[in-house]
């Protein structure tokens, strides 16, 4: 294969009329293609920080050797797929997100309140969730999408006058029923 540097991508968000990262109740019916419409369960929690959407596959191997010590085969032990990111908006689901769907409440705006959110901070169970993250280049689409995540950790949040309250937070990806915990799709959006 000749080297190609159409290849060569960005991970930006692809967020036209949503954010680009998306999540709806486990065992939602999920896309199978970059451009696939998701499915409308799924809701996006806003604008991510800077910093993206950063993938960590992590495999960890144990290495069987022969009598006289040389190694001669490693096998896999453990798989762990994460991905970790920072909500920049501060918003019904993203506080979903980082918190847990059951510990935030919205409260409509009234004639003597504006629209109001409620955070339950404890030792909760997070929820188990579909998630789809969108991303685009030109005319690249790139979609990941984790059948069965949860946030298995929340990062420190700063209030301060000089930056940005953010809600770090890291996606922990489980095996889906094909023994997969993350699906990559593209789409290079050169139509034959």
């Amino acid at each position: 294969m000749a080297v190609d540097a159409d290849n060569v991508l960005v991970g930006a968000p692809d967020q036209a009329t949503t954010g680009a990262i998306l999540s709806a109740p486990k065992g939602t019916a999920l896309p199978t293609t970059a451009i696939a419409t998701l499915n409308i369960a799924f809701t996006d929690s806003g604008y991510v920080n800077e910093d993206g959407v950063t993938l960590t596959p992590e495999r960890s191997t144990k290495t069987i050797k022969d009598w006289s010590g040389a190694a001669i085969r490693s096998i896999l032990e453990e798989f762990n797929g994460t991905l970790s990111w920072a909500h920049l908006e501060l918003n019904e689901e993203s506080l979903k997100n980082a918190f847990g769907d059951d510990y935030v409440t919205a409260t409509a705006a009234g004639v003597s309140n504006g629209a109001q959110l409620a955070v339950e901070i404890g030792a909760h169970e997070m929820p188990r969730k579909s998630w789809a993250f969108r991303m685009k280049d030109g005319l690249v689409r790139i979609l990941i999408v984790v059948p069965d995540g949860q946030i298995t950790e929340t990062g420190e949040v700063s209030f301060t006058k000089s930056d940005a309250i953010t809600l770090p937070v890291v996606l922990s990806c489980y095996p889906d029923a094909s023994g997969n915990s993350i699906y990559i799709y593209t789409d290079d959006g050169v139509n034959a």
